[in-house]
């Protein structure tokens, strides 16, 4: 059998994806729409700012829905209090679910152990060693903490999609031994990182906490980068042989006090 990979995880994930009921919404008055509309810019504004994590919103296009709110928490516990906060605003009545997706931030192993390996052996600690194990965990963990626990990154445009691997007959990921699967990331990575600066990259685990494997949330200032990075991975063995993907949701992030504008006009600042 195959060896599972070590995982690193951070920061619980929600993705929750909502449709405006726009003929319920346009027949209330201006005053009724602006008062449901500071009520709900309130709560978003509190929601960016808990004890322990991060929510931005974003203002969808296309028909796959309007809104967007993106949720990372400690526990599910918070995460699920976050959600009913929502829940209970006046303008949720006027919102349609039309896409959810819960998951938690994750960092693979495949790289990330090498890393912090070679990171300890210039410490001069070398396997066989006492403490080898626990010094690159160690270290692996402090490598990753600001990839796990990141704050929303302060980008104009985020799209996100889910994806798994595939498991049919004529190729199946998880028969791969763990030395395959790590040159295909390996390969993966180095596409990734040939982006660095334009793009910020949130990989989260959804194995056992949603439909898909994984879930992918790209951040960056010019859309046109979604493309370009997307489309080259989709040649890179890891996607074109091994890859299957869901829907993609590309938005344009506003401030909770915009969402009056964002109501109103369609106007995103």
């Amino acid at each position: 059998m195959a060896e599972a990979p070590t995982t690193l995880e951070g920061w619980y994930s929600l993705h929750d994806i909502y449709a405006i009921d726009w003929p319920r919404w346009n027949d209330l008055s201006r005053a009724d729409q602006a008062s449901i509309s500071a009520e709900a810019s309130s709560v978003l504004a509190a929601l960016q700012q808990p004890a322990d994590g991060h929510s931005a919103v974003f203002s969808l296009l296309s028909q796959k829905g309007d809104l967007c709110l993106v949720h990372w928490r400690r526990t599910l516990e918070e995460l699920r209090q976050a959600e009913l906060t929502w829940a209970q605003t006046r303008l949720r009545s006027f919102l349609v679910p039309s896409y959810s997706y819960l998951a938690v931030i994750e960092l693979g192993g495949y790289e990330l152990s090498q890393h912090a390996a070679a990171m300890v052996a210039r410490a001069g600690t070398k396997p066989g060693d006492a403490g080898y194990e626990a010094a690159v965990q160690t270290e692996m963990e402090r490598i990753a903490k600001p990839r796990l626990f990141p704050a929303v990154p302060d980008k104009r445009y985020c799209c996100f999609y889910p994806m798994s691997k595939r498991r049919g007959e004529q190729v199946n990921w998880y028969d791969l031994s763990t030395e395959e699967r790590a040159g295909f990331m390996k390969g993966h990575g180095e596409i990734g990182r040939k982006y660095a600066g334009k793009v910020v990259q949130v990989i989260q685990g959804s194995v056992g906490l949603d439909d898909w494997e994984w879930g992918v949330t790209l951040f960056a200032d010019d859309p046109l980068v979604f493309k370009k990075l997307i489309y080259e991975m989709r040649f890179d063995p890891a996607s074109s042989r091994f890859a299957l993907f869901g829907p993609f949701y590309v938005g344009i992030r506003f401030a909770p006090s915009g969402l009056d504008q964002v109501l109103a006009q369609g106007l995103v600042r």
